[in-house]
């Protein structure tokens, strides 16, 4: 009886046994389950690395010279592209020439955040007052006595006065141009009273770049005045 004893002692709990087997079975799950949200996220970051189109922007140091785009996607702004946003602006907004002047405006425009294009929307449309030659009413928006006025203007920006600043994501540019008044058809006509001297100051925001914005920046400011 004593050997059938000890061999009873030393027996495993069937019990014992069946919940460690439990416990390992869960432990093996959970350790499944880890890898396997391990593994999906992985391939998932991996497609978007894919998928996600690289900002590939072809620019040069000669503020003359416009960006190029390959693919959108955000890009630091410099600034000499500052500089150069700020004399294609210029350009468009008054060195225009009556033939053209509304496609010239209206191209402006869509460089400018919603603000500033509402407001200068509102300034072409308001009437000013014209000789009853030009409208028996005496007033006409300031846009048609644009295309009335049967001129051109050539606009020279000194860009040793061009100046632009970074602050919070808006940049701050000011400089000078010479801008001189033509008729549209015909020799031209070198008279200084038909010359002038304007001193600009604008603001920048930037936006993401992208094929439709590819300078990345929208104006939100901009005054010209005319400098002696």
């Amino acid at each position: 009886m004593a050997p059938q004893a000890t061999i009873m002692s030393t027996a495993p709990d069937p019990f014992e046994a069946y919940n460690e087997l439990v416990r390992r079975s869960r432990r093996s799950w959970a350790l499944a389950l880890v890898s396997a949200t391990t593994t999906l996220l992985a391939m998932a970051l991996a497609f978007m690395s894919f998928t996600r189109p690289l900002p590939v922007v072809v620019t040069s140091d000669d503020p003359r010279e416009p960006r190029r785009i390959v693919t959108a996607g955000d890009t630091s702004t410099r600034e000499i592209d500052a500089k150069r946003f700020f004399a294609m602006a210029a350009t468009k907004l008054h060195g225009w020439s009556s033939e053209k002047v509304v496609e010239d405006l209206t191209d402006a425009s869509f460089l400018m955040t919603t603000p500033w294009r509402k407001r200068f929307a509102a300034e072409m449309n308001a009437e000013v007052s014209v000789p009853p030659a030009v409208d028996p009413s005496g007033k006409a928006t300031l846009l048609r006595t644009y295309v009335l006025a049967r001129i051109r203007n050539e606009l020279e920006l000194d860009w040793p006065s061009l100046t632009c600043a970074r602050s919070e994501g808006v940049w701050h540019c000011k400089g000078m141009a010479t801008m001189r008044i033509q008729p549209l058809t015909g020799p031209p006509v070198d008279d200084p009273k038909f010359k002038k001297r304007l001193g600009i100051h604008a603001t920048f925001v930037e936006i993401p770049v992208t094929p439709q914005s590819v300078d990345g920046l929208l104006v939100d400011f901009w005054d010209a005045k005319e400098e002696s």
